[in-house]
């Protein structure tokens, strides 16, 4: 291999790397996210909700529209806004970290 290709190459990979470090990154934000807000529910199952480790519970997962996720979720109590609550509150944006994660583990199964 000549040293530009080579160059290419390495370049290649370290785009590639860094890719995978930030959704490494986005997928750890999005655990601390259900661990701290959505566990709760989701983990057992409380009050109807679909149990993480049960893909079964999550048939149309791909269709959901998770910014709708989240204003039900506001409008049902289960979650507060941050802009209401800092401490309790939980973001648009840590929403969707947290659903993302979900998607992540529910379709690996």
């Amino acid at each position: 291999m000549n040293k530009p290709s080579m160059t290419l190459a390495a370049i290649c990979l370290l785009a590639t790397a860094g890719t995978a470090s930030a959704e490494a990154d986005n997928m750890d934000a999005g655990r601390q996210v259900y661990e701290a807000t959505c566990a709760r529910c989701h983990d057992s199952g409380k009050m109807g909700a679909p149990v993480l480790e049960d893909a079964s519970e999550w048939p149309d997962h791909a269709g959901i529209v998770w910014s709708d996720v989240h204003a039900q979720h506001l409008e049902d109590g289960f979650v507060y806004d941050a802009a209401e609550n800092a401490k309790k509150g939980i973001t648009a944006a840590q929403m969707e970290a947290g659903t993302r994660y979900i998607v992540s583990v529910i379709s690996k199964e």
